[in-house]
């Protein structure tokens, strides 16, 4: 093989190397599958989003994103006890990823309010203005019968959101007593 013929052979390779790699794309990463699990989820195909996520967590366990979208799913799915686990699953991961915690909270206030009213806590220590976890913590301390400090979350929530206060209790007009 002469010299000239030998470098376009060579050049001839390495293009169908690259083809080649171009064709296979190089394997999905935890992050990459995060992604195309998030574009299946807000395009409404569940489905995909949620094997795409399991993928994700196979190839890393330690993805907390990945453990918050799946359990987002579930969520939408009607499936709390999942859901729970994998937001559990993401505050283990990560113990400051204060979205996961208020999902935990909201999922698990009527089962368990008083570690739903820590959980909003711990959100509000590490987001202050998170005026849903006020809102909510706001019904924990209700449900408590501390409706001076929820009143005070509730206030908290509105200044930050005044939208929130559609959410909140309509005050009832006071009874009168029949004779």
């Amino acid at each position: 093989m002469t010299r000239g013929r030998r470098r376009k052979f060579e050049a001839l390779a390495c293009g169908l190397l690259v083809i080649g790699f171009a064709a296979c794309g190089t394997p999905p990463t935890a992050t990459s599958l995060v992604t195309q699990g998030l574009r299946a989820q807000l395009a409404g195909d569940d489905s995909t989003a949620e094997s795409t996520y399991q993928q994700a967590i196979k190839l890393d366990p330690n993805d907390a994103v990945a453990h918050y979208d799946l359990g987002t799913v579930y969520d939408r799915q009607g499936n709390t006890s999942q859901a729970v686990a994998q937001y559990t699953d993401a505050v283990v991961v990560n113990p400051a990823f204060p979205d996961a915690m208020f999902n935990l909270a909201v999922d698990t206030a009527a089962s368990d309010p008083s570690s739903a009213g820590n959980l909003y806590l711990k959100v509000l220590a590490l987001q202050p203005s998170f005026a849903a976890a006020w809102l909510n913590l706001g019904f924990i301390l209700e449900g408590e019968a501390k409706t001076a400090e929820a009143k005070a979350d509730w206030a908290k929530a509105v200044s930050l959101e005044p939208s929130l206060a559609s959410r909140l209790p309509v005050a009832k007009p006071p009874t009168i007593a029949q004779p």
